[in-house]
């Protein structure tokens, strides 16, 4: 069998830093263990061996332990960032990875650590865990889509916001407005919200999160009762904050029923999401800062309305057959007897790079924080920074997803494909288009399906791109350089000179997805850029 023994993380968080890693190998039979033996060493967002894991370093051995003997190696390591978040992540060693050596249990050869990255705080940890079980959840097959993923975020960041500002009266709380006890750990209180709201909302996960409270706790270095008193007082706020948020339209769960018309979005017949329509009714939820939606747009003169649409009599179809055609000749999945694909090799990789469609990942909003964790632990950031941080950035992105699903189920775009693929190109008496019936979006085989179950019009990934630019740019400057990870292409890094830089490729990246048309995503940046520059401005602002 397989056991951890002293393990040194590494100090930064940047890809490719150095670490290392004992395993102690234990021969726990009766018989002489002598063979050649292969070890590994993963890195994870979970205890298990899976193929959305990143293999650090392999070392091969010639065993020859007697019973209950052992043997320990030392496994020198470059640290993968793509398939973990800046905090709190798994360590797995696998003893006799090929099966060479006979034994009466195989079982016992996979051991598993949860450790906290070094100079992380429980915030950037707890992020992490949250970003960890939405990762679990989809892997067992009850994914997070983005609708419900960023208001999970949202009401996570917020009850800590209010838990840390209890503690400290310079600033205001957000919604739970109360007073900490003397003598109470703050960082235990955070440990307590972030752990009642995770454990309300994912309750499928609540072994992971005791996992996690167990070690934080741990590296927590205050009184055993300041300790207690601040773990129950952050489940009291928790408690507050997930009430207030009960009845804000959230659950509504009436069934969508598509309209008459030609050019109307309707749910897919056949496949996974045969009837699926994702959030149609998200556009009713309360917003968390930015209050009336039509007020708001109007007063930002933000342009939601869809003018590339072949029954728009302003535009005669000429923006409808110009977007389309770009996403048919750029965003394909393979070249067909109609359609040769011009797309090159980086907006290929730009399109995966930011994909996070994926169930078994951590979704769109879960890899912008992946990134803000990074560049928070990077910049040295206290509790109370990270506090406000992440509370504008998870806020920003709810109400950015809330505006973009409002407009979704307004305008009912059908998507690239249902276009190209589904006979509407083909049928719109324009000599512009073309309706080629085997073409398929670029992403379609990451995704499982041609399209997400939800319309085209405004773009998800482009409202959270903007906002992500808006909200980080307040907080760190416009020209901030920096680099970001993913885990849809482990090993990759991408760099970027300013938040507006990567926001702006993130929308983009959905053009050469092939998953929507560039109105949609230009539009929907601009909106969530506004949402993002509001929340950072007038609800939250940068502590320094």
């Amino acid at each position: 069998m397989g056991s951890f023994g002293t393990i040194n993380l590494p100090s930064t968080v940047n890809f490719g830093a150095q670490g290392n890693a004992q395993v102690i190998v234990t021969n726990q039979g009766q018989a002489i263990a002598s063979s050649p033996s292969t070890v590994r060493l993963y890195i994870s967002t979970d205890g298990e061996i899976d193929s959305n894991d990143a293999l650090l370093a392999s070392a091969s051995t010639n065993l020859n332990l007697s019973a209950g003997q052992s043997v320990t190696l030392n496994l020198q390591y470059q640290n993968n960032t793509s398939v973990i978040a800046a905090g709190a992540y798994f360590l797995i060693a696998q003893v006799d990875a090929n099966n060479q050596i006979a034994e009466q249990l195989e079982t016992n050869n996979v051991t598993s650590k949860l450790v906290s990255g070094l100079n992380t705080n429980a915030i950037i940890d707890w992020n992490a865990i949250a970003l960890n079980a939405i990762q679990a959840e989809g892997k067992a097959g009850r994914g997070v889509p983005p609708t419900v993923g960023s208001r999970l975020m949202a009401l996570v960041s917020t009850a800590v916001y209010d838990t840390v500002q209890a503690f400290n009266t310079l600033y205001p709380s957000y919604a739970v407005n109360v007073n900490a006890p003397t003598n109470t750990s703050l960082e235990a209180a955070v440990v307590g919200a972030a752990y009642r709201v995770l454990s309300t909302q994912l309750p499928g996960q609540n072994s992971l999160l005791l996992q996690q409270v167990s070690n934080s706790l741990a590296e927590i270095q205050d009184s055993a009762t300041a300790e207690s008193r601040g773990f129950n007082f952050g489940i009291l706020v928790g408690n507050q904050s997930i009430n207030l948020r009960t009845n804000d339209g959230s659950s509504n769960n009436t069934p969508f029923t598509a309209p008459s018309g030609a050019y109307v979005w309707r749910p897919e017949t056949v496949g996974p999401t045969a009837g699926v329509a994702v959030g149609a009714n998200w556009g009713g939820v309360n917003p968390w800062t930015i209050g009336n939606i039509n007020q708001f747009v109007s007063q930002k003169q933000l342009d939601v309305i869809l003018n590339g649409r072949p029954d728009n009599p302003n535009d005669q179809g000429a923006l409808y057959a110009q977007e389309i055609e770009e996403v048919r000749l750029y965003g394909g999945l393979q070249n067909t007897a109609l359609t040769t694909t011009l797309r090159n090799a980086d907006q290929e990789q730009m399109a995966v790079f930011w994909a996070y469609d994926r169930a078994d990942s951590f979704r769109p909003y879960g890899q912008l924080n992946q990134i803000a964790q990074e560049i928070a632990v990077r910049q040295g950031n206290t509790l109370q920074k990270d506090a406000s941080l992440f509370a504008a950035l998870n806020t920003a992105l709810a109400d950015a997803v809330i505006v973009a699903w409002k407009e979704k189920y307004t305008e009912l775009q059908p998507r690239p494909d249902d276009i190209i693929a589904g006979g509407f190109a083909a049928n719109d008496g324009m000599a512009s288009t073309v309706g080629d019936t085997n073409w398929k979006p670029l992403l379609s085989p990451l995704m499982g399906v041609n399209s997400p179950p939800f319309p085209d019009y405004m773009s998800g990934h482009s409202a959270m791109g903007g906002a992500f630019a808006g909200v980080m740019a307040k907080y760190f400057g416009q020209n901030y350089q920096f680099s970001a990870v993913s885990q849809e292409l482990p090993g990759v890094v991408r760099n970027f000179t300013s938040f507006y830089q990567a926001g702006m490729e993130y929308a983009l990246s959905r053009i050469y997805g092939g998953v929507h048309v560039r109105e949609a995503c230009i539009d929907s940046f601009n909106m969530g850029l506004a949402v993002g520059d509001f929340v950072s401005t007038s609800v939250f602002q940068p502590i320094v």
